[in-house]
């Protein structure tokens, strides 16, 4: 084995374990810290077996923090966690240099609380963050204003 052989070797086996304790821990964290630790996040795999692992853990797709509702085997269901919300709940970021775009809530999955961020790719400047001034906020900023200030990561 190579020097760089064993230099990437160790480097993978820390980011494994830095996954797999975020994985663990991620079910007592709010959204705000996994988004801050989203580098650690795996992707989503829609041929992945996801029953064994426990409720929220994190996964990326998307360009979004999704976690573990319903562990099951994604192989057996269509669609990525933007579709399968009964199985996938999104993550929200109380860091406005952390937001991502807005998204839709189905039914109260996904709704934004009052301090959580996001950008809208609707807006005229979609760089825009935003900050949600109320709990239980299911619009965007451009389709309901009144619920969102305007701030600066």
């Amino acid at each position: 084995m190579t020097s760089l052989e064993i230099v990437l070797s160790a480097l993978r086996s820390l980011g494994r374990a830095d996954a797999l304790a975020l994985r663990a821990n991620a079910a007592g964290m709010d959204g705000t810290a996994i988004i801050a630790e989203e580098a650690k996040v795996p992707a989503w795999d829609g041929g992945k077996d996801y029953s064994g692992w426990p409720v929220g853990g994190p996964v990326v797709d998307e360009g979004q923090v999704w976690t573990l509702l319903q562990p099951h085997n994604a192989a057996h269901y269509a669609g990525r966690p933007s579709a399968l919300r009964a199985l996938w709940g999104l993550c929200h970021t109380r860091d406005p240099a952390q937001a991502k775009p807005f998204v839709a809530p189905l039914g109260t999955s996904g709704m934004y609380m009052a301090g959580e961020c996001c950008t809208d790719p609707d807006a005229a400047d979609p760089s825009a963050v935003y900050r949600s001034k109320v709990d239980n906020n299911a619009y965007s900023p451009g389709d309901y204003p009144q619920n969102w200030e305007l701030v600066n990561p």
